[in-house]
């Protein structure tokens, strides 16, 4: 198979600018299945139980903490081998082609208890929405990894992001995408092209991908992330398309937890004062009290003052104002404000 075609470069001007263009605040939301896990099975017996139960914490380990590398180190090694320690129950289902699943269920502050003994970060349920484009190159021609276009491309696409914890937002793929970007364009990763045809889905985060299938059937091809206006990118040569996914998938875990991972340690804790206005109603006070305070990086929440529309709270957190600011900034009613000469905290307003 031919090379890639490289990348055309825009200059650099023009690119930060259309970066920039699209930097915004992040559309983020809230994971609500990070401690839980489905696997399949092959049967109801102990050794299956038993299997599955260690597959199923292994796979939570890595949504909570972004690190697909986590089940190496040797604090979650143990942990693997007692996991029923960690399971608070489970399930069975079948689908209606006959496929055996298991639903497990693990114990939320156990986790987290590991990923601390382990020198893991904490990646916290709020989390940014990525938008990706894939293209497909096989006997088939190029085209996107639509429902319609290649059904079992998007399911994989999906099971990747959803086994990672990481929101994941794909095109319509309607006219006014088609219109937008061709196949052809986003095969060539234009950056122009897809930051244009992403316009639309303003605040999610942006992921592109590329890949071939080879005459002995791996998968051969590229990923290439938008991260702050700078592109990250992986390239992947795969035994199987869900593998080349899961590639996808990891490098967008892997840059967010990152930046939005915190640390379990009870010597981190900082505390930084947060002064917010637009408060203009009981209901908007106690709203943002517990938008604070439900953040797995923020330990407490205490008020300190109240005058007028504005009100001052002390908030005792696990990381640093920078990454503490970025994480709140995820929620959307929370609209910063420009800092005070002298200010050691943070200002917003809140927007309801």
């Amino acid at each position: 198979m031919s090379r890639f075609p490289s990348q055309r470069s825009l200059p650099s001007a023009l690119f930060v600018c259309i970066s920039l263009l699209w930097i915004a605040s992040a559309q983020a939301e809230l994971v609500d299945d990070i401690y839980g896990a489905r696997i399949l099975v092959e049967g109801r017996d102990a050794i299956a139980l038993s299997a599955a139960r260690k597959a199923g914490l292994a796979e939570v380990v890595i949504k909570a903490s972004g690190n697909p590398e986590a089940i190496e180190r040797p604090e979650v090694l143990k942990a693997l081998d007692d996991a029923q320690g960690y399971l608070l129950g489970y399930s069975y289902e079948e689908s209606a082609q006959g496929d055996l699943s298991l639903r497990l269920e693990y114990d939320e502050q156990a986790v987290q208890k590991l990923l601390g003994d382990a020198d893991l970060r904490l990646w916290t349920a709020n989390r940014p929405l990525v938008l990706a484009w894939l293209v497909i190159s096989d006997g088939g021609g190029r085209r996107f990894a639509s429902m319609e276009a290649a059904p079992e491309a998007d399911a994989m696409l999906r099971d990747s992001f959803q086994r990672r914890g990481v929101p994941l937002q794909t095109p319509l793929y309607d006219l006014s995408d088609t219109a937008a970007i061709s196949p052809g364009e986003a095969w060539r990763q234009s950056s122009s092209a897809l930051i244009d045809a992403s316009g639309r889905y303003r605040g999610a985060e942006l992921l592109a991908g590329r890949v071939a299938r080879l005459s002995d059937g791996s998968w051969v091809g590229d990923w290439r992330y938008l991260d702050n206006g700078r592109w990250r990118s992986r390239s992947s040569t795969a035994d199987s398309l869900q593998s080349f996914t899961n590639a996808g998938a990891e490098l967008v875990a892997a840059t967010l937890a990152e930046q939005y991972g915190v640390t379990l340690s009870a010597e981190s804790d900082e505390r930084y004062q947060i002064v917010l206005r637009g408060i203009r109603a009981y209901e908007d006070y106690r709203a943002l009290q517990e938008a604070l305070g439900s953040l797995e990086a923020v330990r407490s929440v205490v008020p300190e003052s109240l005058i007028g529309d504005q009100v001052s709270m002390r908030v005792e957190a696990e990381t640093g104002l920078q990454q503490l600011a970025r994480i709140i900034e995820l929620d959307g009613r929370f609209v910063p404000l420009p800092r005070e000469p002298g200010q050691d905290g943070l200002s917003y307003e809140w927007i309801p």
